[in-house]
């Protein structure tokens, strides 16, 4: 680490930490900054009198600063108060498509289980749990059942997108530029989402590509190798794809998601699964090896 070298902070929830693993294999931004990074959803009181005290916030000069709306918790109230004045803050929105798994919702036994198995809730599975229903019903029936009790329950998917769209814009107004525009064009064409909220390969793509155009401190040339190499780079991972909860095959038919394999499996951990699969293993909270 060269000496003096001014630092570029990344912050914000888990995109914000697998953008700043991204930056850190750019040569032409690891030589200008050193890269620092803060998961908002790791940081605990503590942090901000030993980690995150003054002294790590000295040499900051610029700030990928992931936006949100709602008055500032004390946590990003601290992060304010701690930045260096006169550094370059490039607000991003996060990327967030709550449509394609409508039927996320409540399930208690991810608040009972401690170091839970299935951290993605899904109310009509949680509902058929043996324990609850009594009924040990044999696979094809207890797909079966989950699957006609989801078409019945399937809400309006174009609605649904309206409302993701809403969200988006709102965030968008407090950030530096735009996301939802993109993922409205691309989405049903190309899969940009292991999870609602975890990204896959082209999406932090679009998102490096962004934020480096606007980073402080490089050239032009510097920024043009950077978003070359970090489009390479997306070609040889997924993302986020250490838990991939995969789209119900009618919702996929019913939003046109042509990229969509009814018989694909998606990672989870060291697994892949059918969405079958994943189904069966989550209404029986069925253990795995990791």
């Amino acid at each position: 680490m060269s000496a003096g070298k001014p630092s570029l902070l990344i912050h914000g929830n888990c995109q914000a930490d697998h953008l700043a693993r991204i930056a850190r294999h750019l040569p032409d931004l690891r030589e200008v900054f050193t890269i620092k990074s803060i998961e908002t959803q790791r940081v605990t009181p503590e942090d901000w009198d030993t980690r995150y005290d003054e002294a790590f916030f000295a040499d900051v000069r610029v700030v990928w600063n992931q936006a949100e709306t709602g008055e500032p918790n004390e946590h990003r109230r601290m992060l304010a108060s701690r930045l260096p004045a006169g550094c370059r803050i490039v607000n991003f929105p996060p990327l967030i498509l709550l449509c394609l798994w409508p039927f996320s919702g409540s399930d208690p036994r991810v608040a009972t289980a401690g170091d839970y198995v299935y951290p993605w809730p899904d109310s009509v599975a949680a509902s058929l749990d043996p324990a609850v229903t009594g009924e040990d019903l044999p696979d094809d029936a207890l797909y079966d059942r989950y699957m006609a009790m989801t078409r019945e329950r399937m809400p309006d998917l174009d609605r649904r997108l309206r409302l993701d769209a809403t969200r988006a814009r709102a965030v968008e107004a407090l950030s530096d530029f735009g996301v939802w525009d993109w993922i409205e064009a691309h989405f049903r064409t190309a899969k940009l989402f292991h999870t609602a909220t975890h990204l896959t390969a082209p999406a932090f793509g679009y998102l490096m590509h962004h934020l480096l155009a606007r980073t402080d401190g490089l050239t032009s040339a510097a920024i043009a190798r950077a978003q070359r190499d970090a489009a390479f780079l997306m070609r040889g991972n997924d993302g986020q794809d250490v838990e991939t909860v995969p789209i119900h095959p009618l919702i996929a038919e019913r939003m046109g998601l042509t990229w969509y394999d009814p018989l694909g499996r998606h990672k989870w951990r060291s697994h892949l699964w059918t969405h079958r699969e994943y189904i069966l293993k989550y209404i029986r909270w069925e253990p795995f090896m990791p």
